[in-house]
């Protein structure tokens, strides 16, 4: 390394160090506002990250709203976007007056769901968070980690969690205290093979080779028709028949002695198909010790049990594709996936049970890593959206297509919903805004990201928007 590669690297790591002290800063005041002005609930703030505020037995389904007074249960956290809420989310002057005229006019708005305010040790980046909807209640899900970037994040912690969930019961305004699903699961599984789960010891704990853990890289969530809600991360497979308000871990699902694949990367969404049960959609990932090593498979996991087990089928389909965002729609599986071979682009799939998928590419291209999409259909417009982060200049876009014109790739780039400030993977991150809701009581959907630093603190945030697509885009192109 020459003496002006050597000076650069300083003062990239005095930058960071200063901006990580001024968040600190920032969370001490929040802190110490905090404990001077305490909630008449006794409940803690919005931006709560400590990991008291959910703690339970570690071997009980129990939820922290089972375990509170008729009155603690009625309290609720409010989501308002306070200092430490804007540092985190970056944004500039222009778009935070932006933000406040569209939420004025009913169009769009942002707000904090969780911020990393007295963290567990280092685990103060709470980031990919991915979302489901039943009856009136949102269940968000997301992680409490060191950091994304492992240089400079900090050191695990047995707090550390990959399914820290909230729900919301009023359109997401608030939201209860976090709780960390490991806390119902069994002692024996909630470390099996170390504190860091299988997929993630490459990236925090190098030294361990143990196989032991679940085969899981990253996480899906969604609803079945009965309304139970399914999630799974790095811990597993996890289940709700009442909205959220208790869990139950299946211990043997896709673990290691009862899975015999490799780890499988999965994308946000789980679905429910009526004759072959829950359905995710991924791509094999390695090993314990053979991080990011992808097939050119899609593969479809398959559960006809509600989650206690599960099957697989692959498919070659030509390319490394990651993180599969997935809707049905007009009898296919409609897909937009990462392409991992260059990681500039997003191609799409189509996709029947037992059918070769058809690989479309894209008009979706970027000069810097991709990130995942959220992918739906639009009641109002009639058509198929997508938020598309562009990390090489820190925005969330939306774009459009019509179902008819699926096959041709062409997608309409609608409007720019959010930039923020800062350099991705440098002085800043963000936004994996995969797992959105569409509220159509309200006409809104809530798209949910994270912000912050790579290293930490991140945050993770709300931005809800009408469904009417034509009045956003005549909102945001005003001067």
């Amino acid at each position: 390394m020459t003496i002006h590669q050597q000076s650069h690297q300083i003062e990239k790591q005095q930058r960071t160090q200063k901006w990580k002290l001024k968040l600190t800063m920032l969370m001490l005041a929040f802190a110490l506002h905090c404990l001077t002005h305490p909630h008449a609930s006794g409940e803690c703030p919005a931006t709560c990250g400590q990991s008291s505020c959910a703690s339970t037995d570690a071997n009980t389904t129990k939820s922290p709203d089972q375990t509170k007074t008729d009155s603690e249960k009625n309290s609720k956290r409010p989501s308002e976007l306070n200092l430490l809420g804007k540092k985190m989310l970056g944004a500039t002057e222009k778009q935070s007056r932006q933000l406040s005229l569209g939420e004025t006019e009913g169009v769009l708005k942002i707000a904090p769901v969780h911020l990393p305010v007295n963290p567990p040790g280092d685990c103060n980046h709470f980031g990919w968070p991915i979302a489901t909807a039943t009856g009136n209640t949102i269940i968000v899900m997301h992680r409490r980690i060191p950091g994304h970037r492992a240089k400079g994040a900090g050191k695990p912690n047995p707090a550390m969690s990959y399914g820290v969930v909230l729900r919301s019961n009023d359109g997401g305004e608030t939201w209860s205290e976090p709780y960390d699903l490991r806390d119902c699961m069994k002692p024996e599984d909630r470390n099996r093979g170390g504190v860091v789960p299988l997929s993630h010891r490459a990236k925090f704990d190098k030294g361990n080779e143990s196989p032991l853990g679940y085969k899981v890289h990253l996480h899906a969530i969604g609803t079945s028709r009965n309304g139970t809600v399914i999630a799974i991360n790095n811990h597993g497979v996890f289940s709700s028949k009442d909205a959220g308000k208790s869990w139950q871990h299946f211990s043997e699902a896709l673990r290691e002695d009862t899975f015999k694949h490799p780890i499988i990367n999965i994308g946000p969404r789980i679905l429910d198909d009526p004759e072959r049960g829950l359905l995710v959609f991924g791509n094999w990932f390695g090993e314990v010790d053979q991080y990011h090593k992808y097939s050119e498979k899609l593969v479809v996991l398959n559960s006809r049990d509600g989650g206690a087990s599960w099957n697989s089928q692959e498919y070659g389909v030509g390319f490394k594709q990651y993180e599969p965002a997935a809707i049905y729609h007009d009898n296919h599986y409609r897909i937009v996936t990462r392409d991992q071979n260059e990681v500039r682009s997003h191609r799409q799939l189509s996709w029947q049970p037992d059918h070769q998928p058809t690989v479309i590419e894209t008009n979706l291209q970027d000069p810097r890593l991709v990130d995942t999409v959220d992918l739906t259909y639009n009641p109002t417009t009639k058509r198929i959206e997508m938020v598309r982060s562009e990390r090489h200049h820190m925005e969330l876009w939306l774009w459009s297509i019509a179902p008819s014109d699926w096959s041709n790739g062409k997608w309409q780039r609608e409007c720019r919903l959010f930039k923020r400030s800062g350099k991705f993977y440098s002085d800043a991150d963000g936004f994996h805004p995969a797992g959105a809701v569409i509220d159509r009581e309200r006409n809104v959907q809530h798209i949910f990201f994270y912000s912050g630093h790579p290293n930490g603190p991140a945050g993770v945030f709300r931005l809800t928007r009408t469904l009417d697509t034509s009045r956003l885009v005549d909102f945001l192109k005003r001067p």
